[in-house]
């Protein structure tokens, strides 16, 4: 780094005074690493007890680091006005265990990361134009309410609701991904846009919703590039809606939904998507749907108009419409006869619209029309997927996270036809662009980020090559990036990331005194990632996943004990019959 130093050509002298007024105003704005620590430590200008009294010292775009102990402050909420300053908590600890903070956001630029927050507010009314360029990152959160612009929303724990809410068309730009919403909040997360914003991305979240009549994400007028994809949605309570599109008087809805799993458990009134319009036309009211999975709701697809305008649905393409969707939603968990609250799709109340739904996956020998109810409106369901092309679509929503074309899916099915079931199953799981997303999501598992194109590369030649993703997990557990990048006992991350859990105070013991016995870290990480406890927790998981079921241990115990790596497990389970008529 090359230092700029002044040349002063003047020998006018300067008053001491001044230029101590003018040290101290240069110290005061310049950017500072500040800290909330608990009182019983001593205090300084960058040790303070109070987050609003740290916000102030570190200045813009400077750091508060909050430290374990510190105690919240009693004025809640805290204002955040510094632009461009980060607040964190201590990254050697967990979220859970900080302090509890409510926090309200006036200012852009602003980095929130691994905090506890029992609730956080971006903005003062919709569409506040002086709030944007925010980040939240790692925290545990409550409640997050959006009245800015281009937030990311990103790796949080997120136990109550999230609510965007902006207006006049300005909502551009907000960025949810990669979080867990986990609540019995009547709506998880709200995207409401009351005249139209564009941008949102809504992508690999996941939500557990516990209450009945619930939502996961509700869009409400929302505008062009609205985009929803790979979502995982499980909802447990009755009467309960994966995604609720919704269109009002004269304003837009514009949303593309793709390639989500959305689970309402086959309870009693539960929708996978429901698209209510109050009053639409062609160009008011817009959706394409394309390779979701409907498996274990009592109605996949729910369409309902107000039975009185023109065109009262708008334009909804479920594959093969003007839109341009491919089709590939999965409704092979349905069987005749359909009605109202127990069908693949429902039209209802819209005596105007040709709702088009072709090149979609049904059981075979199943008529799509047969599972289909409508009271008004007409639906097209020709061109259904044959029996083989079902099969290599469903691989491509599993593996690869998105919709074949015609062309794809027949080429495969020549494969299909010539080498069997096996041969396509490893053809495309073992593509790069399978394997990549493998690869992608180990980078934001274990080290909270997206993966960089040379280390993606060189992961996907590994696991190619014949690596397997307990030898490709190993290596990620034992990088120094992720030691580093953890916040508890290494053991006890192994435990939380490897098994899903907490591990006692007992087990934790027993692995640190047998460290070095083991071969050091990465015989420790070994000894989890092939454990019979991580083996039965994956497999569990390929079935719910890709058989849409739970099995008993009994039927996986003798798998867990076979001798196949995870990623073969995972080929066994794609190439069994079960998967072929309901995968």
């Amino acid at each position: 780094m090359n230092w700029f130093i002044p040349q002063t050509g003047s020998k006018r002298r300067k008053r001491p005074g001044a230029r101590l007024s003018l040290e101290a105003l240069e110290s005061r704005l310049a950017p500072a690493n500040v800290f909330v620590v608990p009182v019983s430590q001593p205090s300084d200008p960058t040790h303070l007890y109070t987050l609003a009294d740290a916000e102030l010292a570190a200045g813009m775009n400077g750091m508060v680091t909050i430290e374990p102990g510190a105690s919240p402050d009693l004025a809640e909420p805290v204002t955040i006005n510094q632009n461009g300053i980060t607040i964190r908590g201590d990254p050697n600890v967990s979220a859970s265990i900080l302090p509890s903070y409510q926090l309200m956001v006036s200012t852009s630029n602003v980095t929130l990361t691994n905090l506890n927050l029992a609730s956080v507010q971006f903005g003062n009314l919709p569409a506040d134009s002086t709030v944007a360029f925010n980040t939240v990152s790692r925290c545990v959160i409550g409640q997050v309410i959006e009245y800015g612009f281009v937030l990311t929303l990103t790796q949080n724990t997120i136990t109550g609701s999230a609510k965007f809410s902006t207006d006049y068309g300005r909502g551009a730009g907000q960025i949810i991904t990669n979080n867990t919403f986990t609540s019995v909040a009547p709506v998880m997360l709200e995207v409401d846009y009351s005249t139209g914003a564009t941008g949102t991305l809504i992508s690999q979240n996941t939500f557990y919703g516990h209450a009945s009549s619930q939502e996961a994400i509700d869009l409400f007028n929302c505008e062009a590039n609205t985009v929803v994809a790979n979502n995982v949605i499980s909802l447990t309570g009755a009467e309960s809606t994966g995604i609720r599109v919704q269109q009002t008087g004269n304003n837009f809805s514009n949303v593309r939904i793709l390639n989500n799993q959305i689970d309402t458990h086959g309870v009693s009134g539960g929708f996978g998507i429901d698209i209510m319009v109050f009053r639409g036309d062609l160009n008011h009211s817009v959706a394409l749907l394309q390779g979701n999975d409907f498996h274990n709701n009592a109605v996949g697809v729910g369409l309902f108009g107000n039975g009185r305008d023109i065109n009262g649905l708008g334009t909804i393409d479920m594959g093969g419409g003007t839109l341009g969707s491919r089709g590939g939603n999965d409704f092979r968990g349905f069987t005749a006869p359909a009605t109202i609250a127990a069908a693949a799709i429902v039209v209802s109340q819209s005596s105007f619209d040709v709702v088009w739904a072709t090149q979609n996956l049904f059981t075979a020998g199943v008529v799509p029309a047969n599972v289909v109810f409508m009271d008004q409106g007409r639906i097209v369901l020709i061109n259904q997927l044959t029996n083989e092309e079902a099969f290599v679509q469903a691989l491509y929503n599993d593996l690869l996270g998105r919709t074949g074309t015609l062309v794809e899916l027949d080429q495969w099915a020549g494969v299909l036809a010539g080498h069997g079931q096996a041969a396509v199953v490893n053809g495309i799981r073992l593509s790069p662009e399978a394997l990549g997303r493998v690869v992608d999501q180990l980078y934001i598992r274990f080290l909270g980020r997206q993966s960089d194109p040379g280390g993606r590369a060189g992961w996907i030649g590994f696991l190619q090559q014949g690596g397997t993703l307990e030898g490709l997990e190993n290596a990620f557990l034992t990088a120094p990036e992720y030691i580093s990048h953890i916040n508890t006992d290494y053991v006890q991350s192994l435990y939380l990331n490897i098994l899903g859990r907490t591990g006692s105070s007992s087990e934790l013991a027993t692995w640190n005194n047998n460290i070095q016995n083991l071969g050091g870290l990465s015989g420790v990480a070994n000894a989890f990632t092939h454990s019979a406890e991580n083996r039965l927790n994956t497999l569990r998981s390929y079935f719910q996943t890709l058989l849409h079921r739970t099995p008993p241990d009994s039927e996986l115990i003798p798998l867990v004990n076979a001798p196949l790596d995870l990623l073969s497990l995972e080929g066994m389970v794609l190439s069994s019959p079960e998967f072929f008529a309901n995968g």
